[in-house]
Parts: C-alpha cells; structure tokens; sequence
C-alpha cells in the first residue's frame, strides 16, 4: 500500500510540474517570442495638437478635451512607454469605446513629461522635436541592399 502511494505521490509530483512549465511557456512564450519594437516616426504628422489641419487627423470628444487617432499614435504610446512614461492602457486599446489606440490625456502628459526630460517646450504635442529624439531610438532596420548585375545584348560581362 505505500509503494501505491509513493507512486501516486510522484506521478502527483511529475504532473503539476509537467502543468506549471506548460502555463509558464503559454505565458511568457509570446511575450519572448515578439519582434522589438521599430517604427519610422515621420516629420510633421500632427498628433496631439489641438488643429486638425489635414483630413488623417481624426478628432473625437471625451474626457480630457479632444483626442486624436492616428496610426502613428500607437507606435508613440508605445515608444514612451519604453522611455518609462505611463500611458492608461484605456488609451492603448481604445477601451470599450473606440476601435483603436487614441491620444488622450495620459499620452499628453507623457509628452508633456518626455519634454520636460529633453528642455523642450512643454506642449503635449509630439512635434517635430520629439520625433527627432524619437527616430533614431526606434527607427527599424534598413533591409541591406543588393546589386544585381546588368548584362548588355550580345556580351558576357556585366556592366560596372
């Protein structure tokens, strides 16, 4: 009877621990597994000002005054909370309201507070001054270019 237990016991013991490690790679797994973080912020997107001078610049009313939804807006969520600033993750996911990422008051005083850090003009816009310190932090990878060869009619060798 306390040989049955024993093995009972064990295949308890090898069990749990066959769950534990499968919960802990359907955890961490995906999160080990993502790209880092790129993205190419580009001059003069306007995001997080007040004018909507140009028709991408999509306003909606809420908390906080007017907020904007970009595609960019995400990626510079996303960059400043790498810089450590705290973005709510109701801005990041658009809550149960919107359908996307939008600039709302906690993405302003994360700008507001990134220029602060740089001696810049505290706006809570991401101008073009932020997008300079931004750029080359998280700018993605060229892809190495390549050389083909071209031939002329009629020859063998290629042209330089």
């Amino acid at each position: 009877m306390e040989k049955k237990n024993k093995i009972f016991r064990n295949s308890v013991i090898a069990a749990s621990v066959v769950i534990l490690i499968g919960a802990a790679f359907l955890y961490f797994g995906p999160h080990m597994a993502q790209a880092p973080f790129c993205f190419d912020f580009v001059h003069d997107t306007q995001f997080g000002d007040r004018k909507v001078e140009h028709p991408s610049n999509i306003g909606f009313g809420g908390p906080g005054g007017v907020m904007y939804y970009l595609p960019e807006v995400p990626a510079l969520q996303k960059a400043l909370e790498k810089q450590g600033f705290y973005i709510d993750p109701y801005e990041t996911t658009g809550g149960k309201v919107y359908a996307g990422a939008f600039f709302g008051p906690s993405t302003r005083a994360a700008v507001m507070e990134f220029q602060k850090d740089h001696g810049l003009s505290e706006t809570g816009e991401a101008t073009n001054d932020v997008i300079d310190i931004l750029a080359p932090l998280y700018a993605c990878p060229k892809a190495a270019a390549t050389s083909t060869e071209t031939y002329t009619l009629g020859t063998t060798t290629p042209k330089k």
